[in-house]
């Protein structure tokens, strides 16, 4: 049998309120006028097990995706996490731990292992064309950092590109 499933809604059923990112999620898949439905439900919402619930599971609800601009290539956004390397005012370091992320999910960057530290977990990188080994300390942060530091890293992007033309 084939079937598709709508993926995670962005509000809880019940209550109508926004899932978190972060929080934990309810999410159950019912029958109704003969086809699958999944219906999603934050904590506060989840009330137990739907009636004529065929399967029910728990999980996470992811981060926001990050989006950069298309402009940004592979070697710029690893030539700014390279120059941020140097640097080490904390703002820098939290815009190198975000290029990380980025350049880890593009698969420029791989990620070998987490180091647990008194002080927080350190990623340990290594530059999928040879390059050398960076430590990276996780960073926490906010929606709202995440979403300037998208904006900044844009323009310097915009920056390094319109240098190079």
């Amino acid at each position: 049998m084939d079937y598709s499933l709508k993926p995670l809604g962005k509000t809880c059923s019940a209550t109508g309120l926004p899932l978190q990112p972060g929080t934990l999620c309810y999410s159950a898949l019912v029958e109704k006028n003969g086809r699958y439905e999944r219906i999603d439900f934050s904590p506060e919402g989840w009330s137990g097990v739907p009636e004529g619930a065929i399967g029910v599971w728990r999980t996470e609800v992811a981060q926001p995706e990050l989006k950069i601009g298309s402009f940004l290539d592979l070697d710029n956004l690893f030539d700014l996490f390279t120059q941020f390397a140097e640097q080490a005012n904390e703002h820098q370091q939290k815009l190198r731990y975000l290029l990380a992320l980025l350049l880890i999910r593009k698969k420029r960057l791989i990620h070998e292992e987490t180091q647990e530290k008194p002080d927080g977990n350190n990623m340990v990188l290594l530059g999928a064309q040879g390059e050398g080994t960076f430590e990276i300390t996780e960073e926490q942060l906010s929606e709202f950092e995440i979403a300037q530091m998208q904006a900044e890293i844009e323009a310097l992007g915009q920056e390094t590109h319109s240098q190079a033309a």
